[in-house]
Order: structure tokens, then sequence, then C-alpha cells
């Protein structure tokens, strides 16, 4: 993980009630990450997908069977939406600016906080 082997690791300790660190466990896992490269890459922007499950790739793959058999033209247009749209969705999921994660995180504090101060 570490890339550079004389850069050392610098610890970040964050403080969360049990609630909200199951619910981060759990989402990590889902994406197939530890809690601290999930956490990590929240925080630097990034918003990773959680992995699909092989029922997906099972669907994708009789969705693209169907595609290549000889079909009407109507069938064959609602079909090409539907993969365009599966695809669009759960495979190339547009990046998002910094603006939507600020509002998105803003969203998330609640009312009563004010800025934190920076370490």
């Amino acid at each position: 993980m570490n890339r550079n082997e004389k850069e050392k690791f610098a610890r970040l300790e964050i403080r969360v009630i049990p609630k909200e660190k199951e619910t981060i466990r759990q989402i990590a896992k889902a994406c197939g990450l530890s809690v601290s490269e999930y956490v990590v890459k929240r925080a630097l922007g990034y918003a990773p997908k959680a992995v699909q499950p092989d029922v997906f790739f099972d669907f994708y793959g009789k969705l693209c069977e169907l595609m290549n058999r000889e079909l009407t033209p109507t069938t064959e247009a609602a079909m090409l939406k539907l993969f365009d749209e599966i695809h669009a969705s759960l495979i190339d999921a547009p990046k998002r600016t910094r603006q939507e994660i600020v509002k998105e995180v803003t969203a998330w504090q609640a009312p009563d906080s004010g800025p934190s101060s920076p370490d």
C-alpha cells in the first residue's frame, strides 16, 4: 500500500459513535476496501462504488447475449437504451466535482456544528 518505502504513514484518528462506525465498516466492505482505505478515498474526494454481486455479471452476460440475437428494431433500441443506462450507472459512474462533494459533506454535518479547527 505504501508506494515509497522511505515514506512513513501518518496516523489520523477520528471519533464516531458505534452505529456510524458499523455503517462505515459495512460500506467499506461492500466496496471491497478496508475502513482506512475507504475513509481516505472519501476524504480525498473519491466515491468508491460497491463491488457488484455475481448476479449483476450474470445479468450483464445474458443482456449481451440477447443483444447479439436478431431482434426487431424497436426491441433492439429498447435493449440498447437499457444497456447504456446500466453501464452508465453501474460501470462508468461519472466523477463528482469538488462542489458536489462539499455539498454532500455539508449535508452530513449536524445543524449545530461549526467549522472544525485545522490540524
